[in-house]
């Protein structure tokens, strides 16, 4: 039976295995879960797992020479940057290649949370959010796009054929701007930081900058941007791509430029899955950055509002 969440416990990739030691891939969608059963019982934390996105889906987005040079280790060396004491390779039980069927499996819960929306109405994939991957290159810790992957899978089920992408992480989803760009089926809406990485912004359907000190627009900026990206575009189905990284709690050097509170936060991802759900169009949610030990809590009020407007749970059992 479909489920409004989507998990796998191998989401939990353990990095040292690979000879990695870099704080990038704490087990938010976890976290989620425990507080979930914490605070509402083990119905509350039932979750769906997916299968890992087939290679053939996988070509649809990316290229096979890029699909091969994922077979060498420097290439995952470049993808995630690593510094020289975050990589050792003779500590290492697994060749980093291997990393590709654990982001195969986040990029299939992406899948499995379209579909599954497009039956219940809303659906959340605890992880994954790869939107700097472009069509040749990885980037940004991001190895495949599971978005795009899941919008040309969706396309070409024909289940749905507009899709409309709301990328409110704290740096722009230029990989999904790029494959999409020109594409009149797919909107590619993204609100993030200004003056964050990348350093060279791409161009998507809709680019809203937030600059350092504008915490006190941002959520009217949000509002601005969805409600002009509706009055343009009808979507069949919405990726939300509910970034935890302008947290104020986020650790990343690099995410200094945001900094919202957690109230913020949840008042953005309110208005996210209302504005949907108020007109039926089947929204699906996955995690993107976050980085830290506390963004895990971004992501849970998050999950626990898509589970209250889908009528799992009722907001008043909350202590």
């Amino acid at each position: 039976m479909p489920q409004h969440l989507v998990f796998d416990p191998c989401y939990n990739t353990d990095l040292r295995e690979f000879g990695v030691d870099k704080p990038f891939a704490l087990d938010r969608g976890a976290l989620v879960l425990q507080e979930l059963e914490r605070r509402f019982g083990k119905e509350a934390a039932v979750y769906e797992k997916p299968e890992p996105v087939a290679v053939d889906d996988i070509l649809l987005v990316h290229s096979p020479a890029y699909i091969e040079s994922l077979k060498k280790p420097e290439t995952w060396v470049q993808i995630m940057e690593f510094k020289d004491e975050e990589y050792t390779p003779n500590k290492a039980t697994r060749a980093l290649p291997d990393l590709l069927d654990d982001i195969r499996l986040k990029c299939g819960g992406t899948l499995l949370a379209a579909h599954n929306a497009l039956e219940l109405g809303m659906c959340a994939n605890l992880g994954a959010g790869y939107h700097h991957a472009f069509p040749d290159q990885g980037r940004g810790y991001c190895v495949l796009n599971d978005l795009a992957i899941t919008v040309k899978n969706v396309q070409r089920s024909g289940k749905a054929t507009k899709i409309l992408i709301v990328d409110l992480d704290f740096h722009q989803g230029d990989g999904t701007a790029l494959i999409f760009k020109g594409d009149k089926d797919v909107f590619t809406l993204s609100v993030h930081s200004q003056d964050g990485w990348p350093d060279v912004k791409q161009e998507s359907s809709l680019d809203v900058p937030i600059y350092q000190n504008e915490e006190h627009v941002y959520l009217d900026k949000v509002d601005v941007a969805v409600k002009q990206a509706l009055r343009s575009f009808a979507p069949d189905l919405v990726l939300y791509v509910a970034g935890s990284d302008p947290y104020e709690k986020d650790v990343l050097p690099g995410t200094v430029f945001i900094k919202l509170s957690l109230a913020q936060l949840g008042r953005r991802d309110k208005f996210i899955i209302d504005t949907f759900a108020d007109r039926g169009i089947p929204l699906a949610s996955v995690f993107a950055g976050g980085y830290g030990p506390d963004v895990w809590e971004v992501h849970y009020q998050c999950t626990q509002y898509l589970l209250e407007r889908s009528g799992k749970l009722v907001a008043s059992q909350s202590p």
